[in-house]
């Protein structure tokens, strides 16, 4: 179910009964990520740990991906990591940088290049070329529980090209 309907089941009292959640749905709980880009610019949340999350934010003119990470015990910034995507998804001579960014969740209890990655992955497209890009990070839990701020680079995972045809210039 997506959350559009269950907020709509909410609203008409279809998941209560009594008082109580629906059998079905009482263990269920809703995690939202949320993403939103413009002309220049984009932002997207995303999962870090099962605590925090993190705001990723794309600036098209200069290519800078960062994820801000705030620590909801002391309302400081617990981690800033950052890359420019422009090494990876070079924008193409002449065009306006198109991009769009979402997020997604990596569940891994693996390390990636010596690291353990944050619980979410950063995807970065290139409209004009269809060029695709996943970046994380490396986060500890324990230092944001510690109140240790963490500040890395953003590593790149994986990139590839979706788009297989041409289109006329």
């Amino acid at each position: 179910m997506t959350a559009c309907v269950l907020s709509g089941l909410l609203a008409g009292g279809w998941l209560e009964r009594r008082g109580q959640a629906h059998p079905d749905l009482a263990d269920l709980k809703l995690r939202a990520m949320a993403t939103h880009g413009g002309e220049s610019f984009a932002i997207a949340t995303g999962p870090v740990d099962g605590k925090v999350e993190g705001l990723y934010t794309l600036d098209y003119l200069t290519g800078d991906l960062q994820c801000f990470v705030f620590n909801h015990q002391n309302y400081k910034l617990a981690g800033w990591f950052k890359t420019n995507i422009a090494k990876d998804l070079a924008p193409e001579r002449g065009k306006k940088p198109s991009y769009l960014l979402t997020t997604g969740v990596i569940n891994s209890t693996a390390t990636y290049s010596n690291f353990k990655p944050a619980g979410c992955i950063c995807y970065v497209a290139d409209g004009n070329t269809g060029q695709v890009a996943c970046y994380t990070f490396p986060w500890a839990e324990s230092a944001r529980g510690a109140g240790v701020p963490q500040a890395q680079e953003m590593s790149l995972i994986y990139k590839w090209k979706t788009r297989t045809l041409e289109l006329e210039k």
